[in-house]
């Protein structure tokens, strides 16, 4: 079978069982297939397991989690709470964009209704009159959106099948299914939020006399107190600022919608792109982080032949090795806060003792070649002349202290091994358990005591989470180090063997692994009795094309979210500009030069975007909170502040509404002052 490695000790036999040779006494595995998939499922077969006197039930989860039926309750609270914190947010973000549309344009709106009740239409017709106008929108908009939704579904799906398949090892591809209910849901959505877009505008309207909303007097209500702007916006910015100020609080309701616009958008932007990001980080937590395709090591755990290894490393598909020693059974002593999080508590717990404030961790030394060392050292950013220098005391380290392991609850956790800084040192020694008359330990439950032997101290040159290849993540307990091989030669020598367990292995990545493969085994030094070739690819394959699905549908999400909110920006902030034509014409007409109308302009994009990051971010940043917590059900690490994310959006924010005002009020400009002021805004 292809979940079987060439490499097992044994084969897999499949046969059948004949009921009736079965003894009563005899023990047999049943499988069940259930017609009706749901969260009892687990209960109903604990219940009836007692009731039949089954001894064991077990649950096919990687399947029932396909479904939707999930046994782990904190994995089941991760999954529901994120998906309702997702779906609120894209819901209020829907609403916000259709209700936008309607809400920026309220004056025109208000004049029309003004005049259509000043020829006699009443108020139920006034409203029906914008309900008729939001249903047509709806009649046209819905269907294509939902035609719109299931298309770029259907596209995703097609772009990638061939990954999925070879992702889930399955033959299906994926189809586009579009159930009633989604559709009912996405159709009840939509029209709630164009009746209450549509019905809001009409019934102000409604209550105002026909000819305060031709004159719209409703819509400016000013005192001197609302205008009032500070003597430092004029000092330190202009004239044309402190208007523009102005404008902003005279068209409140105008200036709100817009701001509303743009926190909105903010949020959405903010919100969906931590959600992503947070989402693959937590798929590489579940992950084994397997770096290589081919290992090469020999049954004894005894070094490679260095011919061997040369032959290797010198073939065409090969594109990176690492020939690296591994050895463990070297400790080192931590101070308390510098203990990992989790080991932290449990101390506080009273779960475990510390001796003397410190707790013995063991530590796991990673041996490179010059070359490989070089270049990893490289790739984190540290010096590789100062690690590779010779005679350096005290000896220069890469320090990994990056952990990632599941708890006992099954909870994925990423946390710091330890908590150190570059330019620490860390004091390394072996330890040996003997009788105190110094006699052989024969039995264990022997009273014994610990011998340490120091082995010198070392100094932390650089700090990583990124492990060397072929190295697997630590254990809770456990920190790395990165060594040239003649320092862990030297430690060797000094032991003299002591209790220093070492093996070296071979890792490789290759364009073609299995040619690879097939090449290492069919040379002359390969004795397939003493040497052990491990092709991985295909695992490490699967775990890369996992984290290339999410993040098609992860970053596709977050495209389409920018969109969105791009669309909702501009459509705002140009309507608004459209309604202004008048107001810009009588500041011309009183003088304003193009350049001091060009300024005024860039000023208002400036407060537009201050104030909508004023309130966009904070907001960003409880929502980002409730996802956090929520993925905290299953998944432990630190909260990340997405640093990328914020600058991104805070440089979109000015960029969009600063190019959107400049195009609008370019058009604005074209036009003549007199037929601007005579204009009726219809």
């Amino acid at each position: 079978p292809n979940w079987e490695p060439s490499w097992s000790p044994g084969y897999t036999a499949l046969t059948y069982v004949d009921t009736d040779v079965l003894g009563l006494g005899e023990r047999a595995d049943g499988s069940v297939l259930v017609k009706n998939l749901n969260q009892k499922l687990f209960s109903h077969a604990e219940q009836l397991a007692e009731e039949l006197g089954i001894e064991q039930v077990r649950f096919n989860s990687s399947l029932l989690r396909y479904y939707g039926v999930i046994k782990n309750d904190d994995f089941r609270k991760t999954l529901y709470s994120l998906t309702a914190i997702i779906m609120l947010v894209i819901v209020i973000g829907s609403v916000a964009l259709i209700y936008n549309a309607f809400a920026i344009s309220v004056s025109e709106r208000s004049r029309q209704l003004g005049m259509m009740a000043s020829v006699g239409a009443t108020r139920r017709q006034k409203r029906y009159s914008v309900l008729f106008e939001g249903m047509v929108i709806g009649a046209i908009s819905i269907p294509l959106g939902i035609a719109a939704g299931l298309g770029g579904i259907g596209v995703t799906f097609a772009f990638i099948s061939d990954i999925l398949k070879n992702t889930f090892d399955m033959e299906e591809p994926l189809r586009d299914v579009a159930t009633p209910m989604s559709i009912l849901l996405s159709c009840l959505v939509s029209i709630v939020t164009i009746l209450i877009s549509t019905f809001i505008p009409a019934r102000r309207a409604s209550r105002i006399s026909a000819i305060d909303a031709i004159r719209q007097a409703m819509d400016i209500k000013l005192t001197r107190r609302m205008v009032r702007t500070s003597r430092l916006v004029r000092w330190l910015f202009g004239i044309e600022a402190e208007i523009g100020l102005k404008n902003l609080k005279r068209h409140k309701r105008r200036y709100m919608a817009t701001v509303f616009s743009l926190v909105i958008s903010i949020v959405l932007f903010l919100s969906v792109s931590f959600f992503t990001e947070n989402l693959v980080r937590s798929a590489r937590m579940t992950t084994l982080g397997v770096n290589y395709d081919i290992q090469v090591h020999t049954y004894d755990d005894k070094p490679l032949k260095q011919e061997f290894v040369d032959a290797i490393v010198a073939l065409e598909e090969v594109t990176e090795y690492n020939h690296m020693t591994e050895a463990n059974g070297i400790w080192t002593w931590v101070e308390r806060d510098q203990l990992a999080e989790p080991l932290r508590k449990q101390v506080e717990e009273g779960m475990i003792g510390l001796e003397d404030g410190r707790m013995a961790y063991t530590v796991k030394v990673y041996a490179l070649e010059d070359e490989v060392l070089a270049r990893y050292a490289r790739q984190i950013g540290a010096d590789p002349d100062r690690l590779l220098a010779e005679g350096t005391q005290p000896t220069p380290v890469i320090v990994i202290d990056g952990l990632k392991y599941r708890d006992d609850r099954g909870k994925f956790v990423e946390t710091k091994a330890l908590y150190t800084n570059v330019g620490d040192r860390l004091d390394l020694h072996l330890a040996d358990w003997v009788m105190p008359e110094g006699e052989d330990v024969k039995d264990p439950d022997q009273e014994t005591e610990r011998v340490e032997t120091p082995l010198g101290e070392v100094e932390v040159a650089a700090l990583t989470d990124q492990m060397p290849m072929g190295a697997y993540p630590l254990n809770l307990g456990q920190v790395g180090i990165v060594v040239p091989k003649r320092v862990l030669e030297g430690w060797l020598d000094a032991a003299d063997g002591g209790s220093i367990w070492v093996y070296s292995r071979l890792y490789l990545t290759s364009s073609s692994p299995s040619k690879t493969q097939e090449d290492i085994e069919n040379m002359e030094y390969m004795d397939r009795l003493s040497y052990s070739v491990q092709n991985v690819h295909l695992s490490r394959k699967q775990d890369e094309q996992m984290i290339l699905i999410l993040s098609v549908f992860t970053y596709g999400f977050i495209t389409l979210i920018t969109l969105i909110s791009i669309a909702n920006i501009l459509n705002t902030i140009t309507t608004s500009i459209a309604l202004r034509k008048r107001e810009f014409a009588m500041l011309k007409s009183i003088g304003m030069t193009p350049q001091g109308f060009g300024k005024m302009i860039r000023y208002e994009s400036i407060f537009y975007g201050l104030k909508a990051l004023l309130y966009g971010l904070p907001l960003s940043f409880g929502v980002m909170l409730l996802i956090y917590n929520s993925l905290g059900n299953t998944f432990d690490y630190d909260f990340t502040v997405p640093w990328g994310s914020i600058l991104i959006a805070v440089l979109a924010v000015f960029v969009i509404v600063g190019t959107a005002m400049m195009y609008s009020s370019a058009k604005v400009r074209k036009e003549n002052i007199i037929d601007a002021i005579k204009q009726e805004v219809i």
